[in-house]
């Protein structure tokens, strides 16, 4: 049984958490899977007591099996989707997982657990990232939701779902999975379909996301924003906003060293962090 105690205004109960994965069969993402997993186990407090497991598209390394099953997080292979739909939508099968659960802890691989983030988990409420990057104006996004009748979220950080982070209850876990899948499927049929539609497929990178958005609002799902701490990139620009926050999670992308640890930046406070979890990867 993985029972994780969270606190509820004052008072605590026990929810069953699946905190999960999609990755590919290759160094780079053996890296990023492992780091996250051991960051959990290490950093992460009572996110250690989850359940674990990665989901790896085709196939595994046997040695990164043994590894990751020595942690104590099970592994399962998953198939692609259609081969038409860009590869980051293979995420979307953490959503098929049969266990028993109470929420769905759906992470991005190439991210890192710096402290205990139980307290933001609710048995109740949707919650995901404000999308930092956007690779669309709002005029575009009211064009996308438009093209499927959608309303599209009066709170523009809510108008672009950001799938790196998610707190999925299990009572939206089945409608939305089918909803996410149709909107991607529909979404790459339709890219490059006039002009408008051209622009939007400059972006497809972003496929995901944008069925995200588009299935979300679907099945009228109330989002609760998570904040600012679960954001924090290491790539890119320097985010002085960021520089005093206490991270519950990094997202370090490709931004690693030859050597397979993660590059420092110019922010005081999470950089504390990202030393604490190199010296972890160093030994």
């Amino acid at each position: 049984m993985f029972l994780v105690t969270l606190s509820i205004r004052g008072g605590e109960i026990l929810t069953k958490l699946l905190i999960t994965c999609v990755g590919e069969n290759n160094e780079r993402f053996h890296f990023r899977i492992i780091t996250l997993f051991k960051t959990i186990k290490k950093f992460g407090g009572n996110l250690a007591e989850a359940k674990l497991l990665a989901n790896f598209v085709d196939n595994v390394d046997k040695n990164i099996y043994e590894i990751l099953t020595t942690m104590g997080v099970q592994v399962k292979i998953v198939n692609p989707y259609d081969p038409k739909l860009q590869r980051h939508c293979n995420k979307i099968r953490m959503l098929e997982i049969e266990e028993d659960y109470d929420v769905l802890v759906a992470l991005d691989c190439d991210t890192a657990v710096t402290r205990d983030f139980t307290s933001e988990i609710s048995s109740e409420s949707f919650r995901r990232c404000d999308s930092l990057l956007d690779p669309l104006d709002i005029h575009e996004w009211r064009y996308l939701y438009n093209c499927f009748n959608l309303p599209m979220p009066d709170d523009e950080k809510k108008i672009h779902a950001n799938s790196a982070v998610l707190f999925i209850p299990k009572k939206y876990v089945k409608e939305l999975r089918n909803a996410w899948l149709y909107y991607a499927n529909l979404i790459t049929d339709t890219f490059f379909s006039n002009d408008q539609w051209s622009k939007l497929g400059q972006h497809k990178y972003y496929t995901d996301q944008f069925a995200l958005s588009l299935a979300l609002a679907d099945q009228k799902i109330d989002i609760k924003l998570l904040p600012a701490e679960f954001n924090i990139h290491i790539n890119g620009s320097y985010q002085a906003w960021a520089d005093q926050l206490h991270p519950y999670i990094l997202s370090y992308h490709d931004f690693v060293t030859h050597d397979w640890e993660l590059n420092t930046t110019d922010m005081s406070v999470p950089d504390q962090y990202i030393k604490k979890i190199n010296e972890m990867l160093s030994k």
